[in-house]
């Protein structure tokens, strides 16, 4: 027992010398947060008064309604397009036989990430604009006249792209994760008693899945909503989104209380839609 005593007090040690960076990272933020909660309750002018003013105005204005909407929009949207997109890579990359075939898809989703992300918003820009390759091709196949053009910069549906491509990558890395973690002998007992692979993916593969899948789409959708990038540099001005709005309001007009504000109520949402996959995820078993 004496011999052991060094011993515990030498990971005592260690451990207290791991948990001090921590702690003090964790005080840090909750001041951090503290002090933003504080100022969307400031008076204007920065008085010592505290008010419900900037709530009402952000929650009443058509201006920041509206950014609000697009933001809530732009995510759910950028959400299912990227669950319709990741979940056939990740099924591909997992059940492939073929090990070039699994190299090159995840060599092509892990290529993102080695890419600087305002480099591949103006790549973008080379490929949506009026005269891109989009549009090229779209005179070619007949669907757009031959003086016409798809709008897509300075528009909804190119930031939308753009948030896509940006949360693609996380998306179908979780759902590689949820593949490789099923049971692949419950499809295999499905498919002994007669299912096709139509039911057997819907009926036993999807259900299995779905744990991974909200947790995915959380993870998106919380990604999209505080894109800043996409909107600026593909929405050029016409797109404001609530990372747009925070950063005018604080930057330029110089309304830190309003700033704070949106900063707040976008925490909010997003701690309430990962609150809620959490309790879907435990529910469900995942």
């Amino acid at each position: 027992m004496i011999s052991s005593w060094p011993q515990q007090a030498s990971k005592s040690i260690q451990r207290s010398l791991l948990i001090w960076p921590a702690l003090i990272l964790t005080a840090f933020f909750c001041i951090s947060l503290a002090g933003l909660l504080a100022a969307s309750f400031q008076a204007a002018g920065g008085g010592h008064g505290y008010t419900l003013a900037h709530y009402v105005r952000v929650l009443t204005e058509p201006l920041y309604l509206d950014q609000l909407v697009a933001t809530l929009r732009i995510g759910f949207i950028t959400v299912l397009i990227g669950l319709l997109l990741a979940l056939p890579i990740a099924f591909w990359v997992v059940r492939t036989k073929r090990n070039w075939v699994r190299a090159a898809l995840i060599m092509c989703v892990t290529v993102p990430f080695l890419t600087s992300m305002i480099v591949r918003l103006y790549a973008l820009t080379i490929i949506l604009a009026n005269t891109g390759l989009v549009n090229q091709f779209l005179r070619w196949i007949g669907w757009v006249p031959q003086d016409g053009f798809l709008p897509l910069l300075r528009h909804e549906p190119g930031v939308i792209i753009g948030t896509t491509a940006f949360v693609l990558p996380f998306m179908i890395f979780m759902l590689i994760g949820s593949f490789r973690r099923m049971d692949g002998t419950l499809e295999e007992a499905a498919a002994s008693l007669g299912a096709n692979e139509f039911k057997v993916f819907f009926r036993v593969t999807l259900p299995l899945l779905t744990p991974g899948i909200v947790s995915a789409m959380s993870l998106g959708f919380v990604l999209a909503s505080v894109a800043f990038s996409s909107p600026l540099i593909l929405g050029g001005g016409s797109v404001n989104m609530v990372a747009n709005a925070i950063y005018s309001e604080a930057v330029q007009v110089l309304d830190r209380g309003t700033a704070a504000t949106l900063a707040v109520l976008s925490l909010a949402v997003t701690a309430l839609i990962l609150y809620w996959a959490r309790r879907f995820e435990f529910r469900s078993g995942g």
